[in-house]
């Protein structure tokens, strides 16, 4: 016996269709789902399959794969299989390196003066990582007239996309923003314990929906700094130095790529040098 009958009781059909289930999720969008986790997640499944008004896991998996169901419900899966923990300004010593480091580089390089810095926050989940961005670097503009900036968000969940584009946050969840920045970004209604992103802020970032293993990458052209942080940490090796060189290949020379506190460059062989923790710069060649 297996250990997803041990644990589920589940039939041998519906253990195939399961184990089939996270393949197709494993070739689609790159995540590997341990074993362990297996119990946890097709509990949430379950609860998919029923909305959907199927009786069994085998037959929303025959619908999904076989049927016609891919073409509008793949995403769906996609939701309840994504990793969604963020922050705001969560590794603050990244925020530190952009505000103290990065951005000055840049502006004396003249980037963001003709035309504007552009950042791709790639696996953004719920927005709180882009708006963390977009407060230093708008506080930053505020010191230096005729800055510009923007910001690409992107994330496979739609879930989390229609929160970020609300802009709308538990009042707990900015704890971690220092007060100076909620006083000047975010908007409290004091009735509901709630906070919203200010209109100013909000236009500064473009969420877009985008899947890391589909071309093309949803920048038209290369950026000048890429935060992809704590998400390559579910893809296998093989995966993640694909996903790394797209992500160089999107990367200005001279840009910075930040990586998240358990990933790292090592195997690679790309052009990026480490300049502080899991941050690194684009070799500017001629």
């Amino acid at each position: 016996m297996t250990m997803l009958q041990e644990q589920t009781g589940r039939t041998s059909k519906d253990k195939r269709a399961f184990e089939r289930l996270m393949m197709f999720v494993k070739d689609r969008t790159g995540i590997t789902v341990a074993p362990t986790k297996w119990p946890y997640l097709e509990g949430r499944i379950d609860r998919l399959v029923s909305q959907l008004g199927f009786t069994t896991l085998s037959q929303y998996c025959y619908w999904l794969l076989d049927g016609n169901g891919m073409k509008d419900e793949e995403n769906a899966l996609f939701d309840l299989v994504t990793v969604n923990k963020t922050d705001f300004f969560r590794e603050m010593h990244h925020f530190e390196f952009l505000s103290g480091q990065a951005l000055p580089t840049m502006q004396a390089r003249g980037i963001g003066m003709k035309s504007p810095l552009v950042i791709w926050s790639a696996g953004c989940s719920n927005g709180a990582e882009p708006y963390s961005l977009a407060m230093v670097c708008q506080d930053f503009a505020d010191t230096v007239p005729g800055f510009k900036f923007q910001i690409l968000a992107s994330d496979i969940c739609t879930e989390v996309l229609r929160t970020a584009v609300n802009a709308i946050y538990p009042h707990a969840d900015i704890n971690p923003v220092p007060l100076p920045m909620r006083q000047r970004h975010l908007r409290r209604d004091p009735n509901r314990n709630e906070v919203c992103v200010v209109v100013k802020l909000r236009q500064k970032v473009r969420f877009v929906h985008h899947n890391l293993m589909e071309l093309p990458y949803p920048p038209p052209q290369p950026v000048d700094i890429i935060f992809c942080r704590n998400l390559l940490i579910y893809f296998e090796k093989a995966t993640q130095l694909k996903v790394l060189a797209q992500l160089c290949q999107h990367l200005n020379r001279g840009g910075f790529l930040i990586l998240g506190h358990s990933e790292t460059m090592t195997g690679t062989d790309l052009p990026l040098n480490s300049v502080g923790p899991t941050t690194f710069q684009r070799q500017d060649l001629p």
